[in-house]
């Protein structure tokens, strides 16, 4: 009877284990889920806020590009894709050398050696103020370009 009362109490104590473990197991179920939910709803605002800059960006009345270390064009706003249309979905992941006429090829080059490179560009029947900023190197790489309507 000694060793039935001992295997009684064996078999109470890994019972209350494995309820305290299924506890702490629900707990960090519980944590995790929380924890996903944040990052759904971070991702959920950053979405958002991507998409009304990109919104902004297309309602600019000003061309805008943005151009990886690659030379792949990465960025366009509505204005970029009307001036450059260059295939069905526009010039988004194409090689700005075969995109761009050589002038705004030459102002692009011009970052390598100017800080902050102007230069007066025609395209079509259309003059622009050109202009060349870098990204800054902690956030992203790559450059912008704007071509600014001349009136």
């Amino acid at each position: 009877m000694d060793q039935y009362q001992k295997l009684l109490d064996e078999n109470n104590q890994q019972r209350e284990e494995l309820q305290q473990k299924s506890k702490e197991l629900q707990e960090a179920k519980d944590s995790l889920e929380k924890s996903v939910q944040r990052r759904i709803e971070t991702l959920e605002i950053r979405n958002h806020v991507l998409q009304i800059s990109q919104g902004i960006l297309d309602v600019l009345p000003v061309v805008v590009f943005g151009i990886d270390p690659e030379q792949t064009i990465v960025h366009c706003n509505e204005s970029g894709r009307s001036l450059f249309p260059y295939t069905g979905m526009g010039p988004l992941g194409n090689d700005r050398y075969e995109v761009f006429t050589k002038p705004v090829n030459d102002l692009i080059d011009r970052i390598d050696t100017e800080r902050q490179p102007k230069a007066e560009i025609v395209v079509g029947p259309q003059r622009f103020r050109g202009e060349v900023r870098k990204l800054h190197e902690t956030i992203s790489q790559g450059i912008v370009l704007v071509l600014i309507p001349e009136v």
